[in-house]
């Protein structure tokens, strides 16, 4: 099978879980990365779904791991399931390795909403960051000095026709995604929102104004 009949194959299953697990609304996510003088790296998730989603969440996954494949041995991101965060063990065994301390793991619920808190550091930042902990993102040293912090989104949505982008779009007109990047030092170049000498966020959502998270997403990129 190509490549590309493969992510097809990926986007319809992915298409059919997400229809099931967003029809009660979407799922927010607020991820951010503080990378410390001393090295080390503080990473802080925010999640918040609709409480009336999390049943449908549990069901979209289960249908997800009985038609997708399973993800390659070292793609620590992605080998996680899409509901992981609700569950305290699996967000415990999955961060319990050498280095890594969850400092902590909290659950409210608020307006409808269940949100879920999560904060872990990483003693050398650069290595958890580059053995894909946080996501599919990579810190790498210039010969220069300065630092180049990447992140290569999934590539999936390339795939989507144009049908199945404006069906996610009814489905989920709310869905937001977010990532900050606070450097230790000043940033001097990033494609990002730069919200601080120190600070680069990127949004997704489907307003007109951020990012589109249903369309090609490009690497995204900071320099400091």
């Amino acid at each position: 099978m190509t490549n590309t009949h493969l992510l097809r194959q990926t986007a319809a299953t992915l298409m059919a879980a997400v229809s099931l697990c967003l029809l009660n609304g979407c799922l927010h996510l607020e991820q951010k990365l503080q990378f410390l003088r001393d090295g080390s790296v503080i990473a802080t998730y925010h999640y918040a779904v609709p409480v009336a989603m999390l049943p449908a969440l549990t069901a979209a996954q289960n249908a997800l791991e009985q038609q997708l494949p399973t993800p390659a041995q070292g793609n620590a991101a992605s080998a996680q399931p899409m509901n992981w965060f609700l569950n305290e063990t699996a967000v415990r065994n999955f961060f319990q390795r050498p280095g890594i301390e969850l400092r902590q793991y909290r659950q409210t619920e608020s307006d409808g909403q269940h949100h879920v808190h999560i904060i872990i550091l990483a003693r050398d930042g650069v290595r958890a960051v580059n053995t894909g902990l946080f996501g599919t993102m990579t810190v790498k040293k210039q010969e220069d000095g300065r630092t180049v912090f990447t992140v290569e989104p999934p590539g999936h949505n390339q795939a989507w026709t144009k049908e199945q982008v404006e069906r996610l779009r009814r489905l989920c007109p709310d869905l937001k995604l977010t990532l900050t990047v606070v450097a230790p030092t000043d940033i001097v170049t990033s494609n990002g929102d730069q919200t601080g000498a120190h600070t680069v966020t990127w949004t997704f959502a489907d307003d007109g104004t951020a990012h589109n998270p249903f369309a090609i997403i490009p690497t995204l990129k900071a320099t400091w």
